[in-house]
């Protein structure tokens, strides 16, 4: 038997690769590790006491849109990474998108305000509210980065600490979501810096595990 018909034979009954099958298994990951992440928060910080007050609704609402739309332009960018060949022409800026409008909205709160008051709408509710929020969403990110880096292991990223990275400010963006119900902060500025900050070290915690955890 010679190279060429070895060739032959191993192309054989070869079936295509579904080109949707990784996308399906990276939201039903997010999904499920999303819903994973929230009943973390009720088994530890717990819902916000006045959370089903209109304005209140409205703060929640304001949160979760933030998170989500982290979580909305970072998918695709995964969904690509995990195939050779794509992750090259991304257009992987988009993921900063939703922090501009953020910060954007952040200064033109400030803005209008008055300079006093400023202090307490970085720091929201409470002195503890900036701490409380990072380590918050950092803990409720964990669930939802450890899904998606087995179903990235399970395709074939060749920009390991870029996916690991992206990987990192989605999984950031699930644990933000899972916290909006229980912080009790409701500054424009609060949401921009802190929220922000948050996914961003998850993002950073991401790139420095893609080398090692997404190497094939």
């Amino acid at each position: 038997m010679n190279t060429d018909e070895l060739i032959d034979i191993l192309g054989m009954d070869t079936e295509p690769v579904s080109s949707g099958r990784f996308g399906r298994m990276l939201i039903l990951a997010i999904v499920t590790s999303g819903a994973a992440a929230f009943g973390l928060m009720i088994a530890t910080v717990g819902l916000r006491p006045d959370l089903q007050s209109p304005a209140h609704l409205e703060w929640l609402a304001v949160k979760l849109l933030f998170a989500l739309s982290v979580v909305g332009t970072g998918v695709p960018l995964l969904n690509r990474s995990m195939r050779p060949g794509l992750e090259d022409g991304t257009n992987w800026p988009v993921i900063f998108f939703p922090f501009f409008v953020a910060i954007a909205a952040a200064l033109a709160t400030l803005v209008v305000a008055q300079p006093q008051e400023w202090g307490a709408m970085f720091r929201g509710a409470t002195r503890v509210s900036p701490a409380r929020c990072l380590l918050c969403i950092l803990f409720f990110a964990a669930i939802p980065m450890t899904a998606i880096i087995c179903v990235l292991r399970k395709g074939a990223p060749t920009r390991l600490k870029f996916c690991g990275g992206i990987a990192g400010i989605v999984a950031g963006g699930i644990g933000a979501a899972a916290y909006a119900f229980s912080c009790r902060s409701d500054t424009i500025p609060f949401i921009a810096i802190w929220y922000g900050t948050a996914m961003v070290l998850c993002a950073v915690i991401g790139a420095q595990l893609g080398p090692r955890v997404l190497r094939w």
